[in-house]
């Protein structure tokens, strides 16, 4: 019975305040410009506003050669700032807004990721051969090369969406705008849409798993547009364990399917696996949740980011 007595305490329920999952947006530029769909985990009831923000920062480099010998490559510092904003109409109906900001730079932590990676003995061949804190971003296409320029800060397309739980079951429907103010690349040309049913699989104070589907649509627009997907698909798996007062431990793997087509990249015309984890920390009964987590991707040269850093609080 002693040898129970572990898994029944952190098991059992703790009277603690309702707990959710923090959602997981795209942050490369090669499926943000395309594809409307995220992992949106359920929302809770009740409450009334419910604000969230979350900050990505990765360094980025994805260097490619195609069977034909051609050779595609980002190598940049990319921003993501998200501000979640949800309203509960009732029990169960609920609205959503989603506005964000969007950086790519230069970068400035080159040379101590090639310290670092020297210093464990994995180095990254990909950044040793590009010179520090540079910028690039270029995508040799079989009928010709296109170069995006450096964009620094910019705004990115917003989000709107409402949503009705049923049961253990939730459903939302969003429409994404192309409010960006960054040049063709960057954010979707044309109004995208997506459709999400995420069911909640397990529920104890302790423990919440989640699962969802969603499928979304953009019309190809621009010069790339040949090379453009339309239709997508993604699914998501979500787990959060409270494991001693109010701190908990999360994880989301998200899949989508691939936004391009006939580029000859893997890192682009491959489907994302990405998994997003970390801590949600609560230092006391009315501060804010602390989200403090890292996104990998899973899937070898696919359009994930290899390694992103990640900081949020939820009100």
């Amino acid at each position: 019975m002693r040898s129970l007595l572990p898994v029944i305490l952190l098991l059992a329920p703790a009277h603690l305040s309702a707990q959710d999952l923090p959602p997981y947006v795209p942050v490369n530029p090669v499926l943000a410009a395309r594809s409307p769909l995220y992992a949106q985990p359920i929302i809770p009831r009740g409450g009334g506003w419910q604000v969230r923000t979350v900050l990505d920062y990765t360094n980025a480099i994805e260097s490619e050669r195609s069977r034909d010998r051609r050779d595609y490559l980002l190598d940049a510092e990319l921003l993501q700032v998200d501000l979640w904003v949800t309203r509960n109409l009732s029990s169960n109906a609920f609205v959503l807004a989603n506005a964000s900001l969007r950086g790519g730079y230069d970068g400035a932590f080159d040379g101590f990721l090639n310290w670092y990676h020297d210093l464990i003995g994995l180095p990254v061949p990909a950044r040793n051969r590009r010179p520090e804190d540079t910028f690039a971003w270029e995508i040799p296409l079989p009928d010709g090369t296109t170069t995006r320029e450096r964009p620094g800060t910019f705004i990115g397309d917003v989000r709107l969406g409402g949503g009705y739980r049923a049961g253990p079951v939730q459903l939302l429907g969003t429409v994404t705008l192309p409010t960006t103010s960054a040049g063709e690349g960057w954010g979707r040309d044309r109004v995208g849409g997506s459709l999400h049913a995420t069911a909640n699989l397990l529920r104890t104070d302790r423990v919440l798993l989640e699962a969802g589907l969603a499928a979304g649509y953009t019309p190809a627009s621009g010069a790339l547009a040949a090379y453009q997907k339309e239709v997508f698909l993604g699914g998501m798996g979500a787990l959060r364990w409270r494991f001693w007062g109010q701190q908990a431990l999360f994880a989301t793997i998200w899949t989508q399917s691939p936004n391009w087509q006939g580029t000859g990249f893997d890192a682009m015309d491959g489907a994302e696996v990405t998994i997003d984890f970390g801590g949600l920390v609560k230092l006391g009964k009315n501060w804010p949740e602390l989200q403090l987590g890292v996104t990998e991707d899973l899937y070898p040269r696919g359009p994930g980011v290899d390694v992103g850093a990640k900081i949020g609080v939820r009100w």
